[in-house]
């Protein structure tokens, strides 16, 4: 209560406060360290001694979504991706996408998912289409490929603080076309905040539009434009977690089957007397 009180514990990003109630899926903090507050691993666990079930999304961002679950903050992704029949819990992005930034985000309520996913020694592929300002030189791609030094900030003992360092080797190649002439596609490993538009920037490079299209063997298959979402299939569940559609138990086949009802107003229940 002392560490809450004193403005240390955030609670999904925003500051906690005595009396808030954790549900699965909830991202805690104390000094900006995260705190492992139940083992969430796999497609369940245990909360209060319950079984909770988990979910897994995705969706095609649009240009100007702010990947926060702060429903406070206009434009954040909970209220562009609307009510999801048949998912009572919450949900929250794995990672992120910056504001002005468009394409594949996940989703999850399942926190054990999420630290796996983002661990960096996991080294998940990222894939996105970029376009820049003027057509990239030959050489800008061999110097992006090879690793830039640029300047990010990092979470350091609970504080944002500027990292000043090389990039990995990446893969960067055309993806150019009559239409497209300053198109690239870029593959990385690693997630530096806003890595690639301060790479393009080191090369003299300004970034217009950045998109992304695969994320850990996910890809934007069954979204089909701008704001579609759609459940993970079994085999992109096998992709990205521990034991894959079986862990899943049937769960999303379930939430599919109450999304594809059509919907009904339901009759509000009168209390039962008490007696």
């Amino acid at each position: 209560d002392r560490l809450v009180a004193a403005g240390r514990v955030r609670l999904n990003g925003r500051v906690a406060s005595a009396g808030d109630r954790l549900q699965a899926g909830d991202v805690v903090t104390l000094d900006g360290v995260r705190v492992d507050w139940a083992p969430l691993n796999g497609a369940s666990g245990a909360v209060g001694g319950e079984r909770v079930r988990f979910s897994y999304l995705k969706m095609w961002k649009r240009r100007g979504v702010i990947c926060t679950t702060d429903r406070r903050v206009r434009g954040n992704i909970l209220d562009e991706l609307g009510e999801v029949e048949g998912v009572g819990e919450r949900l929250f992005p794995i990672g992120r996408l910056d504001k002005d930034s468009s394409g594949l985000i996940l989703l999850t309520s399942d926190g054990g998912l999420t630290n796996t996913l983002l661990r960096a020694g996991e080294r998940k592929r990222k894939e996105y289409i970029v376009t820049t300002h003027v057509p990239a030189t030959d050489a800008d791609i061999a110097r992006l490929a090879a690793g830039v030094v640029i300047t990010t900030l990092a979470q350091s003992d609970g504080r944002a603080k500027p990292l000043t360092a090389r990039t990995r080797p990446c893969v960067v190649e055309r993806d150019a076309s009559p239409a497209q002439p300053a198109r690239l596609r870029f593959v990385l490993e690693e997630g530096r905040n806003r890595q690639i538009r301060r790479m393009c920037a080191a090369c003299g490079l300004d970034v217009i539009k950045l998109h992304r299209v695969g994320f850990a063997g996910i890809t934007l298959a069954n979204c089909g434009r701008p704001g579609a979402w759609a459940f993970l299939t079994d085999a992109e569940l096998d992709v990205i977690m521990p034991g894959g559609a079986a862990a899943a138990s049937g769960q999303q086949q379930q939430q599919q089957e109450q999304q594809a009802r059509p919907r009904a107003r339901r009759p509000r229940q009168r209390p039962r007397a008490k007696g």
